[in-house]
């Protein structure tokens, strides 16, 4: 009867093995996981930055001035609104984010010479409401592919 023993050099060999090949296949791996992160972070944000481009459209559409200054936008019932989406949106705060407004016509037309988007005889007039907010991915591979700023647009008829 013979028996075979193995050698434990030859044991090590093959642990040392077995850590190089986990190395190699857990950067990619966590890449992957980072990048899976980030997109669903980038869909939050876009979700949300669409969301408050509506939100904001459709207060500035019911309330679409003060009554002391006419400007678009400036209403308090649009400036509380914007306060809110502040808190909601990553970002939406910050000094390179910024939120636009204009009245056009359902043709997407920019109309001037009313500045509180009042309806006239010349037919129906639209809120548009442009939002931008910064975005940056935590991923560097995809920083080269992914957007810097998310930008959503909103019309809504005025009433």
């Amino acid at each position: 009867m013979t028996i075979f023993r193995r050698s434990r050099g030859h044991h090590r060999e093959r642990c040392g093995q077995a850590l190089v090949e986990f190395s190699l296949a857990l950067i990619p791996f966590v890449l992957i996981l980072l990048a899976i992160f980030d997109l669903g972070r980038g869909i939050y944000m876009n979700n949300g930055v669409s969301e408050a481009a509506r939100e904001i459209a459709r207060a500035t559409a019911v309330h679409p001035c003060n009554t002391s200054s006419c400007t678009l936008g400036n209403s308090p019932e649009t400036l509380a609104v914007i306060g809110t989406q502040k808190g909601l949106v990553p970002g939406l705060g910050d000094a390179a984010s910024s939120v636009t407004f204009a009245c056009t016509t359902v043709s997407d037309v920019v109309v001037t010479g009313t500045q509180d988007c009042s309806a006239t005889s010349g037919g129906a007039l639209y809120v548009r409401v442009t939002v931008t907010v910064p975005f940056s991915v935590l991923t560097p591979v995809l920083s080269m592919v992914a957007p810097s700023t998310l930008q959503s647009t909103a019309h809504v008829q005025v009433p």
